[in-house]
């Protein structure tokens, strides 16, 4: 479907490529680098569909995500996208809160679903709740009739406990997420979602875990970190797969659990489930800043130094 964009997420991923160079040689896919198009969420109107698209008209508003590799992003006028990757925008959701959802609910249902195995039951552990991702997690997390914990800065405590979260920790303070469970007698987890990627978030969500069935899954493993190398593309995946080797099986051998790092992924049926999700009110993403695409400069900042308080989105163009 070929959507006429009215609202863009900004994703550290593009912050990544565009200020440092971060993994370019894949975005640009042999394309010349002066074509390529940052963005990987977005929300707009449907412009054109495919002959074999069902169910959807030219005018009708909509939400979606693109692949992470896309060479023709969303910081454009139109954004054409497979129709399994978008869904329809509920009459009381804006095009800016649209398009802060998508990228981050599929890396979240990827980290929880996918590698981290989560199932009806267990208890879920998210560090770094208040983020979009954390959000999702935690959002995805108790729909699927899970127990959840998470850290967050204090501003995110109301949010989080409004949307089912049992208990939630001030990552601040330090030692606080040890101190609060041994005082509150927590039991194990089955699951850790580690949105912050710190060596101390590891070794806090491991700590945590169930021995032997505990599942640790990370947003910032070596994939993301080193398949920009300055060697290419190839050299980076392979050593970011031997490091990864490494700590799976040094997290068993060591501390008997499981370590996986999470990836988003295109996923037609975790859409589907997030569209029922958004369009029941279960699942939002705090939008911290809007900016207009002139200020796309603005936008990098906030969204890498974290200024923003909540997702940074572009405004494309008005409703």
């Amino acid at each position: 479907m070929l959507v006429a964009v009215r609202a863009a997420g900004v994703n550290r991923i593009d912050v990544g490529a565009v200020r440092d160079g971060y993994a370019t040689d894949v975005f640009t896919a042999g394309t010349s680098s002066s074509t390529w198009i940052p963005g990987r969420e977005f929300a707009g109107v449907v412009a054109d569909v495919g002959r074999d698209v069902r169910g959807v008209s030219i005018g009708d508003r909509v939400y979606g995500a693109m692949s992470p590799t896309t060479s023709r992003g969303a910081f454009a006028e139109y954004a054409a996208s497979p129709a399994h990757a978008l869904a329809r925008t509920p009459n009381d959701v804006t095009d800016v809160d649209a398009a802060a959802i998508p990228f981050a609910a599929l890396t979240a249902w990827r980290a929880l679903r996918d590698k981290g195995g989560a199932r009806a039951g267990e208890r879920v552990l998210v560090l770094g709740g208040g983020s979009a991702v954390g959000t999702c997690a935690a959002a995805l997390a108790r729909d699927l009739g899970c127990e959840v914990a998470a850290t967050a800065r204090a501003r995110h405590f109301d949010r989080l406990r409004d949307m089912g979260v049992r208990n939630v920790v001030d990552y601040t303070v330090k030692h606080a997420l040890r101190e609060t469970a041994e005082r509150e007698s927590w039991a194990p987890f089955d699951v850790a979602v580690d949105c912050v990627g710190t060596r101390s978030t590891e070794a806090q969500a491991i700590e945590r875990l169930k021995l032997g069935l505990g599942r640790y899954v990370t947003l910032h493993g070596d994939l993301g970190k080193l398949i920009g190398d300055e060697r290419g593309m190839i050299v980076g995946a392979m050593k970011a797969f031997t490091e990864y080797a490494k700590k799976k099986t040094l997290s068993r051998w060591q501390k008997d659990v499981g370590y996986e790092q999470a990836v988003m992924r295109m996923d037609p049926d975790a859409m589907v489930e997030i569209a029922r999700l958004v369009a029941d009110g279960a699942l939002r993403v705090p939008v911290g800043k809007v900016l207009d695409l002139d200020d796309i400069e603005h936008a990098f900042d906030a969204a890498r130094d974290g200024s923003a308080g909540g997702k940074v989105v572009l405004r494309i163009a008005k409703d």
